[in-house]
């Protein structure tokens, strides 16, 4: 039974604007199975079996000469899922995409014309999962650039694959972080492989290995760069006693 006091306005709903369709389904699927309404989206809302007589039967009809035919009405609880749901999708898209399902009553249809459209049919996704697998294997973190900013490159694509149906396992994933990485982490790198199990090792560990290995390195350059500083300072009034000597010796 699902709570009737449910309203779209009881939550904010993910926008969806064209782009990252397979993350805001993701999200919306979410927020209805919350709410106990995916089924609506899932089998659809179907038309309730009602029991019919036959012309010309007497009153002593039995229950096996009766014809089950669909009612051309859903029940009120159905209509109201059906409402509910409909009302979550149109307020989860922008106005500009509203056009595309304005006319439709029933929440399934909106939602496949969104997903046929925005997701793209088998092939589609055939062609965006190969361009995705080879923008992760031939991904590379470049010298200077920031390891979280990395991070979120790469977990993107990463992410992106699995939207498209791609299983990709945390070995996978862990091995390619390892080898992604930029000369700056050479030493963690070979830290991590030669002490541990890449089978086994969760990607949680590697990052926060990562992570430490890199606070450590700013740490040592920051003081590398203080001591250059102390010795820029130091040959400098070594010069200026120096040129100070000589003006008093003249």
């Amino acid at each position: 039974m699902v709570g009737l006091g449910f309203s779209s306005g009881d939550l904010r709903t993910p926008q969806f604007d064209s782009a990252n369709y397979n993350f805001w389904a993701i999200k919306i699927e979410t927020i209805l199975l919350a709410h106990d309404l995916w089924d609506v989206v899932e089998i659809k809302v179907q038309p309730q079996p009602i029991l019919e007589e036959e012309e010309g039967s007497g009153d002593e009809e039995s229950e096996a000469e009766q014809v089950s035919v669909e009612a051309p009405t859903i029940s009120r609880e159905d209509k109201i899922k059906n409402t509910k749901v409909l009302s979550v999708i149109q307020g989860a898209i922008t106005d500009e995409l509203f056009p595309h399902i304005r006319n439709e009553k029933i929440a399934k249809r909106a939602w496949d014309i969104l997903r046929k459209e925005f997701r793209g049919d088998k092939n589609v996704r055939a062609v965006k999962l190969q361009a995705v697998r080879a923008d992760f294997e031939y991904m590379r973190m470049t010298d200077g650039e920031n390891l979280d900013d990395y991070l979120a490159r790469f977990f993107g694509i990463v992410n992106n694959l699995k939207s498209l149906g791609e299983d990709v396992f945390e070995k996978r994933i862990v091995q390619k972080l390892l080898i992604s990485l930029s000369r700056r982490y050479k030493s963690i790198m070979s830290i991590i492989k030669e002490t541990r199990h890449l089978d086994t090792i969760k990607v949680e560990e590697v990052i926060a290995s990562i992570k430490v290995y890199d606070k450590r390195e700013d740490l040592h350059d920051e003081r590398d760069k203080l001591i250059e500083t102390e010795r820029a300072f130091s040959s400098l009034r070594v010069g200026n006693n120096q040129a100070t000597g000589t003006y008093k010796g003249s």
